[in-house]
């Protein structure tokens, strides 16, 4: 189980999140500011810390920034609004291990910091054979979440977003839409003229590491 700091400046969100990740087992510290968060990072030992990006003081982008430079062996799990997307695309880009759209459910949550937890033991176990080692860290982060796994399996065809979405079947196309945008960041998918997705040169290379791993998968 993992100590967890969440920092929103939603008393009722910080709430349930506190609830339910302590159901899971989870020692929990909350707080509703981002300079509150900064004072607990720097006294004690986190194993993940759960930001909204949008904090009063310092947002959540910022705390990312500082937990890579002084603490990089915390894990940074981004909570956005919808209208903040494109700040959870960018704070992935710069080292956060997951995103979480709201609204969102609480299981979400419980399942984005096990993805996350799941990560932490692949960065231990396997060695990074064929890959350099900045290319096998992206690759991993890239493989944490089930529906990044779940599209990166589907592209090897070739598919447009409808029926990567269909075939997933998850309710909701914003959180595909956001994956999707995602793993394009990461250079690991790219699109053509017609808007079909496809896996790039690395994305052929994350495909091939993850039928070498074994993850558990998880109802999206």
């Amino acid at each position: 189980m993992a100590r967890i700091l969440v920092a929103d400046d939603e008393t009722i969100t910080l709430r349930a999140l506190e609830r339910v990740l302590k159901k899971e087992g989870h020692e929990v510290i909350v707080v509703e500011d981002g300079e509150r968060a900064l004072q607990v990072l720097g006294e004690e030992d986190v194993d993940i810390l759960i930001t909204d990006i949008k904090l009063p003081g310092m947002d959540g982008i910022a705390l990312l920034e500082w937990v890579k430079q002084h603490k990089p062996g915390v894990r940074v799990i981004m909570i956005t609004g919808y209208s903040s997307i494109k700040g959870a695309v960018e704070a992935m880009k710069r080292g956060a291990s997951d995103y979480i759209a709201k609204p969102f459910s609480l299981e979400e949550i419980a399942a984005s910091v096990r993805a996350v937890l799941e990560e932490e033991s692949h960065r231990i176990s396997l060695p990074p054979g064929g890959f350099s080692r900045e290319e096998f860290e992206l690759l991993i982060r890239a493989l944490n979440h089930p529906l990044r796994r779940e599209i990166l399996r589907l592209l090897n065809v070739p598919r447009n977003f409808t029926e990567i979405w269909r075939t997933i079947g998850t309710r909701d196309p914003t959180a595909v839409s956001f994956h999707l945008r995602n793993l394009k960041a990461m250079g690991l998918v790219k699109q053509d003229r017609s808007k079909a997705y496809s896996l790039s040169e690395l994305g052929e290379k994350a495909l091939s590491l993850l039928n070498m791993v074994k993850v558990e998968e998880r109802v999206i």
